[in-house]
């Protein structure tokens, strides 16, 4: 075996690559049909280098996946738990062979979104990633797409983009403590002629709880369509329908 940085168990690898339980891949080996670097071994608690060893099954090679990474455009009326509950979790919309361990664990979501807000969600085993886009400490951008119950003309958006710029006190909500957030950025869209427009893209650098709904609570209006478009390096392929998802690398 070659020496790497980063070693696992060989059957443990042989397991969360599809070939079946410990046991069926403990079969596997004692037929001597799993080669290590072109050596059979008949040893599942051998210790393999996730970077550089090439384990191969009846002659073909496995490609070695760590981590998973997959895109998935939310519908609403989805909620981002595992625990079953009245609405549908977005974890029943991952087939069962994605919802399989990884040698990375277990999928789990990078941010979640309220159960009627829909767009980008990202699934990962990789924590170093979940961490990195969630760190309040980071500002990773997340940019949304935003539908209000009220239009909006010219001289108010720019009260609204003064207020949001310059980090808006929001109310309460729940059990959350009302709160200062950072500062956002607004675009507005779809404006008539009249300059009035209910609809826009706000970018934020934090991910505070109901955090869009309650900064257009504070300026008085009210959100009534909500889609998040991206978040830090990732944007969401519009290609896929509501439900839908693909694997994606980084």
């Amino acid at each position: 075996m070659a020496e790497g940085k980063k070693t696992e168990r060989l059957d443990k690898i042989l397991s969360t690559h599809g070939f079946g339980s410990r046991k069926d891949v403990h079969s596997l080996l004692a037929q001597k049909r799993v080669s290590v670097n072109g050596e059979m071994t008949r040893s599942g608690d051998m210790h393999v280098s996730l970077e550089s060893d090439k384990i191969a099954v009846d002659g073909e090679p496995i490609q070695i996946q760590t981590h998973a990474y997959f895109m998935m455009n939310k519908p609403a009326g989805y909620v981002c738990s595992k625990k079953d509950g009245v609405q549908p979790s977005v974890f029943n919309l991952i087939s069962d062979n994605d919802m399989h361990r990884y040698l990375g664990g277990e999928l789990s979501l990078i941010g979640r979104l309220d159960a009627d807000t829909e767009g980008l969600l990202i699934f990962t085993t990789d924590g170093q990633l979940n961490h990195t886009l969630t760190s309040p400490k980071k500002k990773v951008p997340k940019v949304y797409l935003v539908r209000l119950r009220d239009f909006v003309d010219e001289a108010d958006q720019k009260i609204y983009a003064k207020k949001l710029g310059g980090g808006i006190h929001i109310p309460a909500d729940g059990k959350e403590p009302e709160d200062d957030c950072l500062p956002a950025e607004i675009e507005w869209l779809e404006k008539k002629d009249d300059g009035t427009s209910c609809t826009c893209r706000l970018t934020l650098h934090e991910g505070k709880y109901h955090e869009v709904k309650r900064m257009f609570l504070a300026l008085g209006n009210e959100v009534i369509y909500l889609k998040r478009l991206s978040m830090g390096p990732f944007t969401l392929d519009e290609s896929l329908k509501p439900g839908e998802y693909k694997e994606i690398s980084l």
